[in-house]
């Protein structure tokens, strides 16, 4: 199982394809590392988010919870405060940094409401990869601004040797926004097959997988049918910087909160049972990495036939044909 936990609503961030910023939590609100005590061992995989995660002072102490129940955990920061990251990261050189940058300077300044965003980011992450942290790497969300800073960005993960994650806009309660919308389709449709093409003649087989992944985002964003049923609230759960225990950051629902009753109480509980009914109708059809990553690992075999065919398709054409996009 993997968790997905916001520690704060607070960022320091004014991006454009988020609203969170302006609905930020108190810290007399927000969530304490003690709350986490009752999740279960041996999860697989957890990341700590936000809002921007590092405006607070006691990550370490979420860390220090997290690690005696999870495998593998990841921080999700837009890498602004760069003296913070570093003295967690010289502590705790095991737990993965993922950096959010939405373009070259200019398209992720704007984007992300941020000065010097762009500047502080890369430094962060050289100086991660200075200090020799295994587990680092940025990533994009696209929207119509900065389409073609996808493969810039690409490009520059290969050349420093880290990791390359996408997502595009999505609307949900969590970002507060509802008015996020692709409208440069065909362009985006070139560039995601050029990424996925790109990474299915990788070296490395997380990027096989990472092809089949920003295929679905090609699906998603033209009306596609979601290629995985969706999981949540069975093998994800989403922490709130509130303490409400969800199944996802895409559903507003809640079963309960962690500051009150403990994890498995509330996981087997009737709101349990009925938040997972509501998860099966749902109709959002979101293609997001937290819920598609553990039903990917789940029904593997999926993912992995689409590989072999594409594949073998560049074997033999030396292209591949990404337009089998199912229908809704």
């Amino acid at each position: 199982m993997d968790a997905l936990i916001a520690i704060t609503y607070r960022c320091n961030a004014r991006c454009q394809m988020c609203s969170i910023w302006r609905y930020p939590t108190k810290p007399s609100e927000e969530i304490q590392p003690k709350h986490l005590r009752s999740i279960p061992a041996g999860l697989r995989f957890a990341n700590i988010t936000g809002g921007e995660p590092f405006v607070r002072d006691d990550v370490e102490e979420f860390l220090k919870v997290l690690k005696e129940k999870v495998k593998r955990i990841v921080i999700s920061t837009n890498g602004y405060f760069t003296d913070k990251i570093m003295r967690l990261a010289k502590k705790h050189s095991d737990v993965g940094i993922r950096i959010s940058i939405e373009g070259l300077p200019r398209a992720n300044d704007e984007l992300r409401g941020l000065h010097d965003g762009f500047d502080r980011g890369l430094r962060t992450l050289l100086e991660l990869h200075q200090y020799g942290l295994k587990d680092i790497g940025f990533g994009i969300t696209v929207s119509d601004r900065n389409i073609l800073e996808m493969m810039k960005l690409y490009e520059m993960a290969k050349m420093m040797n880290l990791e390359f994650a996408t997502a595009v806009v999505h609307n949900t309660y969590y970002f507060h926004k509802f008015d996020n919308n692709i409208t440069k389709v065909k362009t985006l449709n070139k560039e995601l097959d050029q990424l996925t093409t790109d990474m299915l003649k990788s070296k490395k087989m997380k990027n096989w997988f990472r092809a089949y992944f920003n295929y679905g985002l090609k699906n998603y964003v033209n009306g596609g049918k979601r290629l995985l049923p969706c999981k949540a609230g069975t093998n994800l759960f989403f922490v709130d910087p509130f303490g409400d225990l969800r199944p996802c950051n895409g559903m507003e629902i809640t079963i309960g909160n962690l500051k009150i009753n403990g994890f498995k109480e509330l996981w087997n509980s009737k709101a349990a049972e009925e938040m997972r009914k509501k998860v099966e109708e749902c109709d959002q059809n979101c293609w997001m990495i937290g819920s598609v990553a553990p039903i990917m690992r789940e029904r593997i075999w999926i993912p992995a036939l689409w590989i072999m065919r594409h594949k073998l398709q560049l074997l033999w054409e030396k292209k591949i044909c990404m337009d089998d996009i199912p229908k809704r």
